[in-house]
């Protein structure tokens, strides 16, 4: 223990990008309930649980750690690749997301994710949404996030202003692109040296394909509802005029509609891309797009 450093728990070295096909056949192994020797043990348990369903191995790649997400069992599309495309496309779209790598493997992709609450020399102090918005009484809502950022947020070169924005823009996102995963959990704020917080990268963002037409965190006005009208409906409490709002949503509108050829640029399959187009495409969001 010390106040002064930053001493990660002695955990033994992490695996190495070398390993990864390693790591992908250990957890086939384990999910068919096979037996794994001591050293394989290691490359998949690096310390505390880091939450989710999905497989996945903390490495260190270039001195740095990273979360390596491997495909499910039995999963029909390439979801590693396919989270990869929505963040770098997220990133397009002006939204400040988590660096990303596609790593091939022989069966498919898996996706490495930059740690962002860790650096070489400390650890970043990180609140999930579902921590901050609990502790003040407030339900699950992108507008209470908002809000809670104006009251926390720094206040050097108009942080907060730009954090609110940034929200904004990660909620229209999340609606057109079918990622109704947005619960509280995958929101993260960050202390700043002077005690202020700020929004981290984006992270877990891609389609879920589940055409729920709901988000998990409140919209608007309309509740969960996954329509730009209901993203328009309290864009004061991100603090941004009617017009700042509505080219906000052009911007994200304008992303989306070259999902196809982008995620075809990234190695999608086709069959996949048809896969993704049902939800995404489908009229319910399409329309929207259309229309705004």
């Amino acid at each position: 223990m010390s106040e002064d450093a930053y001493h990660p728990h002695e955990t033994g070295p992490l695996p190495r990008l070398s390993e990864i096909e390693t790591i992908q056949d250990t957890i086939d192994r384990l999910l068919a309930s096979e037996k794994i020797d001591d050293r394989l043990a290691r490359l998949i348990s690096p310390g505390a649980s880091m939450g989710g369903a999905r497989p996945k191995a903390l490495i260190d790649w270039n001195h740095a750690e990273w979360v390596v997400k491997f495909r499910e069992s039995g999963e029909y599309t390439d979801t590693p690749l396919i989270q990869h495309a929505t963040m770098t496309l997220a990133q397009q779209c002006g939204i400040q997301a988590a660096e990303t790598h596609a790593l091939k493997l022989s069966r498919g992709h898996a996706v490495a994710v930059r740690r962002f609450d860790r650096t070489q020399d400390c650890r970043i102090h990180s609140l999930s949404a579902a921590v901050v918005l609990r502790a003040c009484g407030e339900d699950p809502s992108y507008c209470a996030l908002s809000l809670w950022l104006r009251r926390k947020g720094s206040g050097v070169a108009g942080q907060a202003t730009l954090d609110r924005h940034e929200l904004f823009r990660r909620m229209v996102f999340n609606i057109l692109i079918d990622n109704n995963d947005d619960h509280e959990k995958n929101h993260v704020v960050q202390m700043s040296d002077d005690g202020s917080f700020h929004l981290s990268p984006a992270f877990d963002v891609l389609p879920t394909g589940q055409a729920l037409g709901f988000q998990l965190m409140r919209v608007g006005a309309h509740g969960t509802e996954s329509t730009l009208t209901n993203a328009m409906s309290e864009h004061t409490q991100f603090g941004l005029t009617r017009d700042q709002a509505a080219k906000e949503i052009e911007s994200i509108v304008r992303g989306i509609d070259g999902w196809i050829p982008y995620f075809r640029s990234c190695g999608i399959t086709e069959s996949d891309l048809d896969s993704l187009a049902a939800q995404i495409d489908r009229p319910f969001l399409l329309d929207q797009r259309r229309d705004w």
